[in-house]
């Protein structure tokens, strides 16, 4: 009898309690899991080379075979009833920075993003995306639009759908580097620059926020003798276009060029901290399921 009881607890918690699965894609070559459990990581979190010719520009293709992976990683970690949490690859979404009219952040400020409809400088017309709206933390009036188009997010569910899980929420990569980093943006003051860093699989991701907003970014190599020149390039462009006073510099994960960096640059490279997530994304993917 206690045994059954113990089962029927166990059956209830998972009703009321689903499992938390976070998935990050926004490095194209490689996916990474973790559980989120009580909203503290679990554990481990585990990764997986992404099948050539399944992704293109962010842009899910051979729907059918990238599914069945997806279904049969999931199956493979124990995962396959959780809800899943994803971040999209950075190539399927666009960011701009925008002003409200006024200097007023409206109540809805996606409705009044499409009915403004102004020109953000998008691969895509802005009537055929999915849109996120961020406001910046202490500045009234100024918000971070991230959009991708419909069709890539159209896309993206029906992988999920293919692999046979539940799928509660897509949010872009870029969107996650807001929630992971939050305490240090709004930390931030006129005049600061935090560059982040974030190594993938091929190449070197730069995104310089300037008064908690972002301004600039590249793509750079991974190899330190690229690396460097192109990083100074990029930083000193941005001093003399912000007029910056005080810069930091992050990086999301190990970065074997890091020496290399900081000798050049005269920067210290601080480690983010990801709260013992795998990567930034999935530490921003969890703060989204905690909000929501």
């Amino acid at each position: 009898m206690l045994a059954g009881i113990k089962e029927r607890w166990r059956q209830l918690q998972a009703e009321l309690f689903p499992r938390v699965v976070l998935l990050d894609f926004s490095d194209p070559q490689l996916l990474v899991g973790q559980g989120l459990r009580n909203g503290k990581p679990q554990a481990q979190n585990w990764s997986a080379p992404v099948p050539a010719r399944t992704l293109r520009d962010g842009m899910p293709i051979a729907a059918d075979a990238f599914g069945d992976f997806v279904g049969d990683l999931l199956l493979e970690q124990k995962a396959q009833n959780a809800t899943l949490v994803v971040a999209l690859p950075r190539q399927a979404c666009e960011w701009r920075l925008i002003s409200w009219p006024g200097g007023v952040s409206p109540e809805d400020p996606i409705e009044a993003l499409r009915e403004l409809n102004p020109d953000l400088k998008l691969p895509f017309p802005l009537g055929a995306a999915r849109i996120d709206v961020q406001p910046v933390p202490g500045r009234e009036g100024r918000a971070v639009v991230v959009a991708a188009p419909r069709t890539t997010v159209e896309a993206w569910i029906d992988l999920f759908a293919i692999a046979g899980s539940s799928l509660r929420y897509l949010l872009p990569s870029q969107a996650c580097q807001m929630l992971a980093l939050r305490e240090e943006l709004d930390a931030m003051a006129p005049g600061d620059l935090l560059g982040v860093l974030q190594p993938t699989s091929s190449e070197c991701l730069l995104d310089v926020w300037v008064d908690g907003a972002p301004h600039f970014q590249r793509r750079l190599p991974l190899e330190a003798t690229q690396l460097v020149p192109a990083l100074q390039r990029c930083l000193q462009f941005c001093r003399d276009q912000f007029g910056i006073t005080h810069d930091r510099l992050l990086v999301s994960d190990e970065l074997s060029a890091a020496a290399a960096v900081e000798q050049e640059t005269g920067l210290e490279l601080e480690l983010v901290d990801r709260q013992g997530f795998g990567t930034l994304a999935l530490a921003g993917l969890a703060q989204a399921a905690l909000a929501r």
